[in-house]
């Protein structure tokens, strides 16, 4: 946990402005960047290995960068010089889920309901974040107000660009990292890190497909969007290709795996996290099951399920995960979020252990 936190809640880092002057006022405020820099350095075998891997991979990505957004590339370029450190050390932390594969499989959860599926009509979204033990005390909630593009809240890693959240257009975000045979071999192009934050500055879901649809190079990843209209939309994406997949009866569920046909000869779950399979039926049985009462106390809740524990939705350390660095893999952090009332609310830790505490822009 950041130092100076309250218990249970999350470090809160408000920057507003240029793209430039909120990078600088970011990295100036979270000395963790620095920590979780020397911690992705170990984490990739070393300062040695980790300088090799700047030096190969980093000009791959930033070209891409430059061209996709060169706002955020500004932006990165402030939170070097606010944190004090290269801007190849921003893009190292912001290409990590790239260059780590196949060595690292995130988990996550995620869902949104909207319409006759919520107790009043109200639309909800959210997810468990299960990623590497290490990184909880790494986390943040980035509030962010930029001059031309909506603000946004989001939780991310120190010195990343943003993971998931909402914005004040009444677009929320989530992410399920996925997994295919042609990310094995990172080639370069636009980070998933880029791409999240792209997508929290859309004032609309079209605005936020072509987001992702014009992001060239992008790894296999699936982004869950939904408005404050109730609006849901899920987009699977490969390096060339995407799918976009609708709810069923308001209600929509995804985890590690890929849903279409076309992409699942390719998909590498079944190998790397199997229970992905488990967790998105699971979650989707346990909101449909709860059809038309769900409300953000319901949800956070059901994201407290533990069935296939320790592999369940809210996820604990599993000594028999089929990576080494998976078995150090926990929910981190679970959010329910309400883009009609700009609001979330966010456990940190396993949601079974903890309380919620609410958010809001």
């Amino acid at each position: 946990m950041p130092k100076g936190t309250e218990p249970g809640k999350l470090k809160i880092i408000e920057v507003g402005g240029s793209p430039y002057d909120m990078g600088f006022q970011y990295g100036a405020a979270c000395p963790e960047i620095r920590e979780v820099l020397a911690e992705t350095r170990q984490m990739f075998g070393g300062p040695d290995r980790a300088r090799d891997l700047i030096q190969e991979y980093v000009p791959k990505y930033l070209p891409a960068v430059e061209t996709y957004a060169p706002e955020i590339l500004e932006e990165m370029k402030g939170m070097a010089a606010g944190a004090d450190v290269m801007l190849e050390d921003i893009m190292f932390l912001n290409i990590t889920y790239e260059i780590s594969t196949p060595s690292v499989m995130g988990g996550c959860t995620a869902f949104a309901a909207a319409g006759g599926a919520t107790a009043d009509g109200t639309v909800l979204a959210g997810q468990n974040f299960d990623y590497i033990e290490p990184w909880s005390k790494y986390l943040v909630a980035l509030k962010m107000n930029p001059s031309n593009s909506p603000a946004f809240l989001a939780v991310t890693a120190a010195g990343c660009l943003g993971l998931f959240g909402l914005n004040s257009a009444g677009i929320s975000l989530n992410l399920n990292l996925l997994k295919d045979k042609n990310s094995l071999t990172p080639s370069g192009g636009v980070p998933t890190h880029v791409i999240l934050r792209k997508i929290l500055s859309c004032e609309s879901i079209g605005e936020a497909i072509a987001a992702i649809g014009s992001a060239e190079g992008r790894a296999a990843k699936n982004y869950l969007v939904t408005d404050e209209r109730g609006d849901i939309i899920d987009i699977e994406t490969t390096t060339t290709d995407l799918d976009i997949q609708y709810p069923e009866r308001g209600i929509l569920t995804h985890a590690n795996h890929f849903k279409a046909d076309r992409f699942k000869s390719g998909d590498l779950a079944s190998l790397f996290i199997p229970d992905a399979y488990v967790r998105s039926y699971r979650l989707y049985q346990l909101m449909e099951g709860q059809h038309g009462k769900l409300t953000v106390e319901l949800m956070q809740q059901l994201l407290q399920d533990h069935n296939n524990h320790p592999a369940a939705i809210c996820r604990h350390c599993n000594p028999k995960a089929p990576l080494e660095i998976g078995r150090l893999m926990k929910t981190l952090v679970s959010i329910v979020s309400c883009p009609m009332e700009r609001k979330a609310w966010i456990s940190v830790g396993n949601p079974c252990e903890n309380d919620y505490f609410e958010y809001s822009l």
